[in-house]
This record gives structure tokens, sequence and C-alpha cells, in this order.
């Protein structure tokens, strides 16, 4: 093979130019004086809207019920989500204490027998525990999903 090496030409960057400031800058903003109050929006007599009207007083009161019906729901909910995690947290407290008092008994356990004896009476009462506490969080749960839906279902008749 030949030592010739074609030298390669070097390339410009695209930004070789310093970028300037810009020639003219904008004017700086002029404080804006307080505007005047808009004109207070005649009261309308309540009769059916006509075209090009302004909406009713009572169109703003419906609305107002809604957010207050929507607000009254959500507090619902939230205290529904709170018992919910009440319960499970007396639930999981409850399942520590008794797999401590487990794991207790079975460091006391001199035989096999005993050591399943005692696996097995956890079990029953986890399960029964589990039970229960499933009992009470759907018991919770329908209650907070009516609380909820009252306000909801009141508004719409």
């Amino acid at each position: 093979m030949s030592d010739i090496r074609v030298k390669r030409a070097a390339r410009e960057s695209a930004q070789n130019e310093v970028a300037s400031p810009p020639a003219e800058t904008a004017p700086a903003a002029q404080p804006v004086a307080a505007l005047p109050a808009p004109p207070a929006a005649p009261v309308l007599a309540k009769s059916a809207p006509t075209a090009g009207t302004a909406p009713s007083d009572d169109m703003f009161a419906y609305g107002q019920q809604s957010w207050a019906a929507l607000a009254e729901a959500q507090a619902a909910a939230a205290r529904g989500f709170e018992a919910l995690v009440g319960e499970m947290t007396n639930f999981t407290r409850s399942e520590m204490a008794a797999a401590a008092n487990t794991a207790t008994a079975m460091l006391g356990v001199k035989t096999f027998a005993e050591a399943v004896e005692v696996n097995l009476g956890f079990a029953r009462r986890s399960f029964d525990a589990l039970i229960g506490s499933a009992a009470k969080l759907s018991e919770i749960g329908a209650k907070a999903a009516a609380e909820t839906s009252r306000p909801i279902l009141s508004r719409l008749g």
C-alpha cells in the first residue's frame, strides 16, 4: 500500500460568528392605571330568556348548588376513605401483634407437633381476622358509596 493519505478539509462550524445583541430593544412597559369598575349588570325579570340577553340569576344559583353538591360528595368520600384506612390500620396492627405472639410461642416449642399446632392456631386466627376485617371494609365501602352519591343523586331528582 502506499504511504499517501488524503487530507480532509477542516470543517467550519455553523456558529463561528458571535451572536450580536439585537439592535433595537422593545420599549419598557408602562404601568397600567387602575381601570374603572365595569357597570353593574341589569337585573332581569324572571322570565324565559331571549336571544341576546344575559343569563339569569337562576342559572348561577343552579351552578352554585351543583358545586356545593360536588363538594359535599367529595367530603363524604374523604370520610369514607378515612374510615377504610382506619380499619386497615387496625387490622394490620392486630395481625402484627398476632405474628409476634406466634413467633414468641414458636421459640418455646419442643416438638414438631407443637410447632404445627402453634402455626395452625396462628393460621386460623389470621383467617378469621381477615374474614372479619373484609366484612367491615365491605360495609364501610358500601356506606361511603351511598353517602358520596347521595348529594349528587338528590340534585338529579
